[in-house]
């Protein structure tokens, strides 16, 4: 499910700070965020829903009936979530799916913090992303647009390991039901998520082998000082890396791998060359 516009961003900020006020996020649990989850999947597929929920002339405690009618059993707290949801204003009439679906994940998250499990829950995403990243066919299984969202979750549920956390399952399983991307990416945007919530800042490193133990704590020490705030590194082995390595941290990128510096330096000789042939033309 794509990300919204701004204005949605907007709304769901302003929802979920509304919902941290009251005891929404306090209360945060597996059983809300599955109902999110549930509410989601039916306005993304059912255009009568989605409208009912989007129609102003309905009141707020009307759409918290129509959540509860049709999640039976569902969470009063989701129920609530999707009735504040449905009085904002989206960029598309679509994004009020997206935003059940962040909040929903957004609760489990919240839930593993209230539990003190939240460290270990990032950990096992990381096991599991990097299983899916060093394996590029089952990468492509659990990203395969041609099967059903349901498909996709059955396979990344009988692929998780004995033991992790009901959040790290959820978690990983839903990214796989979503779609619309590498499945090993949309599962490092929860991580990223969590790294967030415990008020770190997330860099990604790739290399062809893992880095020392003195590697990492530098870079820790030199991101925490850029970001001024705690930083979290998390590593991926990528074998197409000769030497080297390359740093992600958001949407900046440092590449120090040995290809890039190769690169580097033919480009320099190059320009060199083509200086020193100019010179000699001119004579």
């Amino acid at each position: 499910m794509k990300p919204g516009g701004q204005t949605s961003r907007i709304s769901l900020e302003r929802a979920e700070k509304e919902s941290a006020l009251g005891s929404f996020f306090n209360q945060a649990n597996v059983d809300t965020a599955l109902s999110l989850f549930a509410l989601s999947s039916l306005i993304a597929s059912h255009d009568k829903i989605l409208e009912a929920f989007l129609d102003s002339s309905h009141t707020l405690s009307e759409k918290e009936e129509l959540a509860s009618a049709l999640l039976q059993g569902a969470s009063p707290n989701a129920a609530k979530a999707a009735a504040l949801l449905s009085s904002l204003a989206w960029s598309r009439r679509e994004d009020l799916a997206w935003a059940a679906e962040k909040m929903g994940k957004d609760c489990l998250i919240e839930g593993a913090k209230n539990r003190k499990t939240a460290q270990k829950v990032r950990g096992e995403l990381e096991l599991f992303q990097e299983l899916a990243s060093s394996h590029p066919l089952l990468d492509r299984c659990l990203s395969d647009k041609l099967a059903s969202g349901q498909k996709r979750k059955e396979l990344c549920e009988k692929l998780i390991p004995e033991g992790f956390e009901e959040e790290s399952r959820i978690l990983a399983a839903r990214c796989a039901q979503e779609g619309g991307g590498r499945y090993s990416s949309l599962l490092g945007e929860q991580i990223e998520a969590v790294t967030s919530s415990l008020g770190e800042a997330g860099i990604e490193v790739r290399s062809a082998s893992l880095l020392t133990s003195g590697q990492v704590e530098a870079l820790k020490a030199a991101f925490s000082k850029k970001l001024k705030k705690p930083v979290h590194v998390r590593q991926l082995l990528d074998p197409s890396l000769v030497g080297g390595f390359t740093v992600r941290c958001g949407a900046d990128v440092t590449d120090m791998s040995a290809s890039s510096q190769l690169e580097a330096l033919k480009a320099n000789m190059e320009t060199k060359l083509a200086f020193c042939a100019k010179i000699e033309g001119n004579k």
